[in-house]
């Protein structure tokens, strides 16, 4: 695990999940949504997928992929919990991706309801 937004899977191979964003190392928010991504995957067998059109990696040589555990999208679920948003899409200058729309919408319902857990002050 790395933080709430790349795992590191067998083969020592770091993906970074596609569409989202979560707080670096030192901002508010990092360790929440790095636990929240670590209940979600650590030792759990995932299913990396690459959609048509998205960079197969970014400039640091991380798979771009979406990440899915137990037939659970750990990106979007991490946008829904409200330890990230919705990024690095068409919106950003970057391709489209699949899941765009449904990543948008979770960002604001999860907005709207507050759902995240961290405080900063």
């Amino acid at each position: 695990m790395i933080d709430g937004d790349t795992v590191v899977v067998s083969g020592r191979q770091h993906v970074r999940l596609i569409g989202i964003d979560t707080p670096e190392r030192g901002q508010c928010g990092y360790d929440a949504a790095t636990r929240s991504l670590q209940r979600l995957v650590l030792h759990q067998r995932v299913r990396l997928l690459a959609p048509p059109g998205e960079s197969d990696t970014d400039r640091y040589r991380r798979l771009l992929r979406y990440v899915v555990v137990r037939g659970r999208d750990a990106g979007l679920a991490q946008v829904e919990a409200g330890y990230a948003v919705a990024r690095y899409d068409s919106r950003d200058g970057y391709p489209a991706h699949p899941r765009e729309r449904r990543y948008r919408d979770a960002a604001r319902t999860a907005q709207a309801r507050h759902t995240a857990v961290v405080s900063c002050g």
